[in-house]
């Protein structure tokens, strides 16, 4: 099973999603999570053409025009909305559950800053009950925080802490219980998969961030074959993040 997750930016546009969906296309996804999705007309597009390459089973954080999670797969899936849930000022629309047989597969866009500290209190909480249980779970998507020393690029090239995730100390607190994918499969190496938006494909930025993540369970982690980045959807401006490709042997 390959599951890609990618940030469309701001909802998306009826311009950028075509070709955005015609990338994942290549990497055959059985499930896709697009974060930053709006319920609004370019939402329905991208439904639309999700659809179209065979993701025909969907989910979404339906009647928000704010930042959402859209899930989109070949197989028939249940799927929750605020699985945690919050009230209505805590930022629900943030993860989507989805149940597939034999995984539960939590999609996100966390919200930036201190906002997200509800959602990591409540997935640290979920990962122990699915570690108790011994059973498969991932949350994949845009988590806006990951490790300051190597997870910020500025930080990284000034050797000093000029930048801060305020949620680090829970994102380390999440380490404890699940694995983040990318980084189990290629220890010690650097990468950023966000970075400020330009139209000019000449800009060469050097402020990047890695925000994008999948977090596995124990009992999942041997299942997980490789986790990769694919560049081209930031640096063919399709969007500002990188997306993140996970294949499971599910």
């Amino acid at each position: 099973m390959i599951v890609l997750a990618v940030n469309v930016r701001s909802g998306g546009s009826r311009t950028s999603i075509g070709p955005l969906v015609e990338r994942c296309a290549g990497h055959q996804p059985a499930v896709a999570v697009f974060s930053e999705y709006r319920d609004t007309p370019a939402g329905a597009c991208l439904r639309e053409r999700a659809g179209s390459i065979g993701l025909t089973n969907q989910a979404w954080t339906h009647g928000h025009r704010g930042n959402g999670v859209l899930i989109a797969a070949r197989e028939e899936f249940e799927s929750v909305a605020n699985p945690f849930g919050l009230s209505g000022d805590e930022y629900p629309n943030a993860v989507l559950l989805a149940r597939f047989s034999g995984l539960d597969l939590f999609g996100a866009y966390l919200p930036g800053q201190d906002r997200k500290r509800p959602h990591l209190r409540c997935l640290i909480a979920a990962a122990q009950r699915y570690n108790q249980r011994g059973a498969s779970a991932m949350c994949i998507g845009d988590f806006n925080s990951g490790r300051n020393e190597t997870d910020i690029e500025i930080n990284v090239r000034t050797g000093r802490l000029a930048d801060a995730f305020s949620t680090a100390d829970l994102y380390a607190e999440l380490e404890r219980y699940w694995t983040e994918a990318w980084l189990a499969k290629h220890p010690g190496i650097l990468d950023y998969s966000w970075a400020p938006f330009r139209l000019d494909r000449s800009y060469e930025g050097r402020s990047g961030w890695r925000i994008d993540k999948a977090f596995v369970s124990p009992a999942l982690l041997p299942k997980v074959r490789s986790a990769e980045y694919d560049h081209g959807f930031r640096t063919e401006r399709l969007t500002d993040h990188s997306a993140l490709i996970v294949d499971l042997s599910v």
